[in-house]
């Protein structure tokens, strides 16, 4: 047989083997790794036979050199297997859910690694002859738990979904940490005292975050090539590949960095960019292929290993397989330490939410090892700079280490899980399950019994479809109401709905084209924000939550302080369109939760909670057109424009993705559909650039709408609008404060101001002034503050400037000393000067 018709059979034949493991997985009730562990086990042991070589009898003896020549090492295995399976799991994970137990997960999966290989390798290097370095790399053997293993397990037992996160990030990063320590190890092994000991703590560091940063900076790399390849699945698909195994081999050979801290942070990265970077529903694709890869990967590698194993495992003698009761002892008293004694320190401090004692015992149990290790395991027997004895034992140990996780905890996770009562539902979960199925069963029937009136059905048939579903209805509402369900219970679980459910609406605008990118990702982190906060503090934060999300961002006042003082507009134009960009797709998206509270959440968590719910959305829209508003009082055909200009976008996004799927139909074909889309090319270009807002800063333009200067010529307003400043006040910013001491006179060119501190409400608005006390009384401390109530634009002459308009045209300082000596003699702390008064008439009206 030739080699390559070898490689397929044998490839054919692992394939058929993996199918079938699923099926009996499912019938044994056992997780997956498990059966796939113990079936390659008894591969490994069959081929250990004596007189058994099913390659001798297949191939000649030239094929059979070839295939020994190629025969897969641990770095081989770790090469082809390990990117593609990290990679894969790194994309299924929360990385917001990560970041909230970030502190947990950096204990898990960094300290305990290093705790665990001193406590393995001290524990055996006391009780045995083998060397110190080498039983301290087995500890960092089997420091690791095994991604797929581990999150597979948990996932089929149904545990917690907060450990579920907890178990992911730390399975991902701890085979990071765990590989980069291990391989540092190999590196000491035949160096000095000196070096070996010196170099460790910098050398992991430099491995760890060097193979992190490079992970990060590749992702971002690869993030801004998606846009280049025309929206195609299969392309953005195959870049992702390419991403995983470079960022990879850059690490690895470029950086001499860990190289699976590097795919594990670009998978990570993916996950947070790639779902907006990528063409709307691309990301799907992208998770869908990825899960099947990942699949083969976890699955070849384990049998693969698991098949090599026996060999290692039979060369122990008696006494060396005693040995493996320390290494177990060593390693879970080691997560024991971490668990139950460094993580309440952490809840102490604040750093993390606590996790309950049962949950604890849960994770400790759930430390299984698999394939990362086993391939691991392949490397120490492999290693020259450790004594051949040495690498034998401490090799089969840290294969028989996995068999012994594998068969012992992960077969007994559903097991531990109930006896810990973790798999139970608390009675309010119980009592919403039973109402969303009475619910589910209602709408059920009621479906059935249109369709039957439309197909004229005989009424004996659909009485018996009724009979069918009342037992089942009226056991299901009965289960419910036998429970009352608290309303904070009710109203902290509708609150979780709604905050899902807003990143889900998001996500579906995105994949139907609704809106772009940017706007997609921006989104999302605010969903996802007041989400988190929700869980925590309940409604509260969610007020808290929503009204953040519209609040003033820090950069856009950093930018109004640069058009302030260096008179640069650009910022401030960009950011006030991207805010309002933001808050017109804000006002959709609650509009569509305010359906979904209506029509979905009420018979899930009671009509009360539902209006509560309801009355909350209803307060986030208007907060939110409440700033629209705000900008729409002061740019109204700039918004206007906007608005018309994001509805054309959505229409050309709905458009591109109608005719894709008519394509996928059969309904047009490919060069029909290469046509519209270059048409809807050409249209959609002209929608790139957004409507360029002007803010009306020109200081002549300004000058000639403020009414205290409609008596000075032309000359006179040019000479004012030199010496002013223009100055842009976004809602809620204090322009002057009570009590403080002016130094300039601000005149209302556009926009509306508070007055506060007075017994009556007063407002200030275009044309009018204040402040022309700090010209000519600078001592005088203000006795009112001013706030602006939207977006306005101010002039802002100095005392300086004042000082050198006088020594130009002392008709403008005698026009804005009257005005002052006014305010002073009124007692108004402000006066807006009608025209009359400039032709000798007495009288002056406040501003209000």
């Amino acid at each position: 047989m030739e080699i390559v018709t070898f490689a397929v059979a044998a490839l054919c034949v692992l394939f058929t083997l993996i199918s079938v493991a699923i099926p009996i997985s499912e019938r044994v009730r056992l997780p997956l790794p498990v059966v796939l562990g113990t079936g390659g086990l008894a591969l490994g042991l069959i081929g250990s036979l004596p007189g058994f070589d099913p390659l001798a009898s297949a191939l000649d003896a030239y094929n059979l050199w070839i295939v020994g020549s190629l025969a897969l090492d641990g770095q081989t295995l770790l090469l082809v297997f390990l990117p593609p399976l990290l990679f894969e799991m790194a994309l299924s994970v929360n990385v917001r859910r990560l970041i909230e137990d970030v502190a947990i997960v950096v204990l898990m999966a960094v300290v305990a690694v290093v705790l665990a290989t001193g406590f393995v390798g001290l524990a055996l290097w006391s009780v045995s002859s083998i060397g110190l370095v080498a039983c301290l790399l087995l500890g960092a053997a089997i420091s690791t738990t095994d991604p797929a293993a581990v999150v597979t397990t948990f996932r089929q037992i149904g545990a917690p979904r907060r450990l579920l996160v907890i178990l992911e990030g730390e399975s991902l990063l701890n085979d990071a940490a765990a590989i980069a320590l291990f391989t540092l190890l190999i590196g000491l092994a035949g160096a000095t005292e000196a070096v070996r000991y010196g170099a460790v703590v910098p050398d992991f560091l430099y491995s760890f975050g060097a193979g992190a940063l490079c992970g990060v900076a590749v992702a971002w790399l690869a993030s801004r090539l998606y846009s280049l390849l025309g929206g195609s699945a299969v392309a953005e698909v195959t870049m992702t590949v390419a991403l995983a195994y470079g960022s990879y081999l850059i690490a690895q050979d470029v950086l001499i960095a860990s190289g699976v801290v590097s795919v594990v942070f670009a998978g990570l990265t993916t996950t947070v960019v790639g779902t907006v970077r990528m063409g709307p529903r691309n990301w799907s694709t992208v998770v869908s292929v990825w899960t099947q890869v990942g699949f083969w990967a976890n699955a070849l590698i384990l049998v693969l290993a698991a098949t090599i194993a026996p060999r290692m495992l039979l060369q122990l003698s008696l006494v060396e397989s005693l040995y493996l009761i320390v290494v177990f002892a060593g390693a879970f008293a080691a997560r024991a330490i971490v668990l139950f004694g460094m993580l309440p320190a952490l809840s102490l401090l604040g750093m993390t939410a606590p996790i309950t004692q049962r949950q604890k015992a849960l994770v400790m149990w759930g430390g299984v090892r698999g394939a990362v290790t086993l391939v691991l395991a392949l490397s120490l027997a492999e290693l020259t700079a450790v004594d051949e004895d040495d690498r034998r034992v401490i090799a089969a140990l840290a294969a028989g280490f996995v068999f012994a996780t594998l068969l012992l905890n992960a077969s007994t996770l559903a097991w531990t899980t109930r006896r810990l009562g973790l798999d139970r539902l608390s009675p309010a979960d119980v009592a919403l399950r039973e109402r969303v199925i009475a619910g589910t069963v209602e709408e059920v029937r009621f479906y059935v019994a249109e369709l039957a009136r439309e197909r004229a059905i005989e009424p004996a048939a659909v009485a018996k479809m009724h009979t069918a579903y009342e037992p089942q209805i009226r056991e299901t509402i009965a289960h419910s109401e036998a429970v009352e369900i608290p309303f904070g219970e009710r109203l902290r679980l509708g609150l979780t709905i709604l905050g899902n459910q807003e990143i889900q609406v998001v996500q579906r605008a995105f994949e139907d084209g609704a809106i772009g990118p940017r706007q997609t990702r921006e989104l999302r982190a605010v969903a996802e924000r007041i989400a988190d906060a929700t869980r925590i503090g309940g409604r509260s934060a969610y007020e808290a939550g929503m009204a953040a999300s519209v609040a003033i961002p820090r950069v856009f006042r950093t930018a109004l302080a640069v058009q302030r003082y260096l008179r640069i507009d650009a910022a401030v134009r960009y950011l006030l369109a991207s805010r309002l960009g933001l808050l017109l797709e804000t006002e959709n998206t609650v509009r569509e939760l305010r359906a979904f509270v209506r029509n979905i959440m009420a018979p899930m968590v009671g009509t009360d909670t539902a209006d509560n719910l309801a009355d909350l959305i209803e307060q986030r829209l208007a907060l939110v057109r409440s700033h629209i508003d705000a900008i729409r009082l002061q740019y109204p055909h700039y918004t206007e424009a906007f608005e018309r200009t994001l509805l054309l976008r959505a229409a050309a996004r709905r458009e591109e993705a109608q005719y894709s799927r008519l394509l996928a139909d059969g309904i047009i074909g490919t060069e029909l559909h290469r046509a519209l889309n270059r048409d809807l090319h050409r249209r959609w270009r002209d929608l790139e650039r957004l409507p360029r807002l002007d803010l009306g800063m020109s200081p002549d333009t300004l000058v000639a709408q403020v009414a205290l200067f409609a008596a000075l010529d032309s000359r006179q307003r040019h000479l004012i609008a030199k010496r002013l400043r223009s100055r842009m006040a976004v809602p809620g910013q204090v322009i002057v404060a009570e009590g403080e001491r002016g130094d300039a006179m601000y005149y209302v060119a556009f926009g509306v101001l508070e007055v506060r501190g007075l017994d009556h409400e007063a407002k200030l608005s275009n044309g009018d002034f204040f402040g022309e006390l700090a010209l000519i009384s600078p001592t005088r401390r203000r006795r009112t503050a001013i706030v602006a109530a939207s977006y306005c634009r101010l002039l802002v002459l100095t005392r300086r400037d004042f000082r050198r308009l006088r020594s130009v045209d002392p008709k403008i300082e005698i026009l804005i000393r009257e005005a002052a000596e006014r305010q002073l003699g009124d007692g108004f702390l402000m006066r807006v000067p009608e025209e009359r008064e400039w032709r000798g008439e007495t009288g002056a009206r406040p501003a209000a």
